[in-house]
């Protein structure tokens, strides 16, 4: 599937000569790999400073631009604005794994209905469901917190039961386009490496299972959910090929860090490996003209 007009080569940020176009939202939760720092009590997003606040590349977990400011300034010919309330170290839910306080409970359930929830907000609505996508992408912090406990596979289905919960609660908001992505191949970040190999199939074993099972809650949210469209993004899959094959996507090894790396640091992937997941993003996601719709996986 494909992205057709909502992103379009090019680097520069769209500023739209037309008054009247398209404008399409995009509401983004999780953790660092996500993050653009973003306050929504502070600059909101406009046609003409789509990121709101800060600026694009600041405030992410990377060298640069990360995912979420490639598909919101870069390939676009409809203007994007981009509400991104993910926070460094998220979990799904402190009181199951716990890290940071503004998990993702905290990032829907106080902060996105606190500022932009339709039935908060009915009589000035700020985004329309058939032209706004909801992206999720968390778990990585729930797996490092939780697979060194004596039953971290008894965690997964509390952590999941959680984050459905939350997508419900988006969904009673208005949300009726969403994105969600799985867990990448963090077993294989350069900080992972420095473990014993028994240690990381442990922590592989969990990342798997904790995939598989939030696919399975996308099946059954779906079912339970017709008006509204739910893509699964395997991010697993695509980290894999380019770990497996660096030097084709322009990278030296997977495990270096730093210039013409995957890697930023010892966990998060450079600004040149999150523009090409926005694009591989792109082509799994279907747009028709004038609207957004996404087709199911």
């Amino acid at each position: 599937m494909k992205i057709r007009n909502f992103l379009a080569a090019g680097m520069t940020v769209l500023r739209p000569e037309i008054p009247n176009r398209h404008i399409y939202s995009m509401f983004s939760f999780g953790d660092s790999y996500t993050t653009t720092s973003f306050n929504s009590s502070a600059v909101q997003p406009s046609p003409d400073n789509p990121m709101g606040n800060p600026e694009l590349g600041q405030g992410t977990a990377t060298d640069n631009v990360n995912w979420v400011g490639y598909m919101t300034t870069v390939y676009n010919k409809s203007v994007v604005l981009n509400y991104n309330l993910a926070v460094y170290g998220a979990t799904v839910n402190d009181s199951v794994v716990d890290n940071e306080p503004e998990d993702l409970v905290y990032q829907i359930s106080n902060d996105f209905r606190s500022h932009y929830c339709l039935s908060s907000f009915a009589s000035s609505p700020r985004w329309s469901p058939d032209a706004s996508l909801f992206t999720i992408w968390i778990g990585i912090n729930d797996i490092q917190f939780s697979y060194q406990n004596t039953d971290p596979f008894g965690k997964i289905p509390l952590v999941l039961q959680s984050y459905f919960r939350l997508v419900e609660q988006l969904y009673e908001c208005g949300a009726r386009r969403f994105l969600i992505i799985n867990v990448p191949p963090t077993t294989r970040t350069p900080k992972m490496l420095l473990f014993e190999n028994w240690h990381r199939k442990i922590h592989q074993r969990v990342v798997t299972s904790f995939n598989r099972q939030l696919e399975q809650g996308v099946y059954h949210w779906r079912k339970q959910h017709k008006s509204a469209s739910m893509v699964l993004f395997d991010s697993w899959s695509f980290m894999t090929k380019i770990l497996d094959n660096p030097r084709e996507y322009g990278f030296l090894n997977s495990d270096c860090i730093g210039d013409r790396c995957i890697w930023w640091d010892g966990y998060h992937p450079s600004s040149a490996f999150h523009r090409l997941l926005a694009a591989d993003i792109r082509t799994q996601l279907d747009l028709e003209v004038g609207s957004i719709s996404l087709a199911s996986v």
